[in-house]
């Protein structure tokens, strides 16, 4: 489609080498090969993260009781399928089972802040101290202005992130190497640039040349590449009813291809802060 890529430097990876038209796109008269490698799909460690709960079984369970209210016949299917067909599904694990229990646990384990953030993941408690003017009051400076804390700021290292992220399997869906994008499509008309990821864009070739216009450490022979954060933060409301919301910041990695970051299946966003509510006090 008179597509290619220019390189500074020759790349040891490319995750898209394997990645097909139907990996990307879907259609009824789309033609399928089975024999088509796929890229490589991110592990979900169940086990890893089964909250409060003892085992799978009841991790599963629980997490069937409460996908609905009302259940049907799908709810059913889903049950079968989803929970007692599993291969970690394992029937001793209900012995002596209480729902009553369970869901007891399952809500103190919601409010325990060292299961919400635990330390174990790099979750610190900060305070945030603000000079704040006040209204009809001249300052010198800002550092002279009223002080205001604000406690309670969980937050991750940004390093404990990075090497958490880069160690998981997700990052064999990552560009280690930036380069150009073009787009030539007649051999008489010169070729365009593209821009579509931020590892092709300026700003990401230009980091990659700092980073090795730079001397190694002494004696790594390892690949050296660029770690992209991307940013976000905004409220989000939790509830249905009511005034309950959280403030994150999110980090995702722009190493990783856009279409596959913005699926909720590939897990790519990270949780790197949350900003408490501040509570305003009128002095009349």
């Amino acid at each position: 489609m008179g597509l290619y890529r220019c390189y500074t430097t020759w790349p040891t990876i490319d995750p898209e080498d394997t990645v097909g038209l139907e990996d990307i796109c879907d259609a009824a008269n789309f033609s399928s090969s089975s024999s088509h490698a796929t890229a490589p799909e991110l592990p979900r460690t169940l086990t890893s993260s089964l909250g409060p709960f003892q085992n799978v079984t009841v991790f599963r369970l629980m997490r069937w009781w409460y996908s609905g209210s009302t259940k049907s016949a799908s709810d059913l299917n889903r049950l079968v399928n989803d929970v007692l067909l599993q291969n970690d599904f394992d029937q001793r694990h209900l012995e002596g089972f209480n729902c009553s229990r369970e869901t007891k646990r399952l809500d103190k384990y919601k409010t325990d802040e060292n299961t919400m953030f635990p330390s174990s993941r790099g979750w610190k408690e900060s305070s945030v101290k603000i000079h704040l003017p006040a209204e009809r009051v001249t300052h010198s400076s800002e550092s002279k202005a009223p002080e205001f804390e604000v406690p309670g700021v969980f937050h991750r290292s940004l390093i404990e992130i990075i090497k958490d992220t880069f160690q998981d399997a997700a990052a064999l869906t990552y560009h280690y190497a930036p380069f150009k994008h073009f787009w030539k499509p007649f051999e008489d008309k010169p070729a365009e640039r593209l821009y579509s990821e931020l590892y092709s864009s300026d700003a990401m070739l230009e980091e990659y040349e700092k980073l090795y216009s730079k001397p190694s450490e002494p004696g790594c022979k390892l690949e050296r590449m660029v770690a992209s954060i991307m940013l976000w933060s905004d409220s989000t409301h939790l509830t249905s009813f009511g005034k309950a919301s959280l403030w994150p910041i999110y980090l995702f990695f722009g190493n990783q291809s856009k279409y596959l970051r913005a699926k909720p299946q590939s897990f790519a966003c990270h949780h790197l802060a949350y900003i408490p509510s501040v509570c305003h006090i009128m002095l009349i």
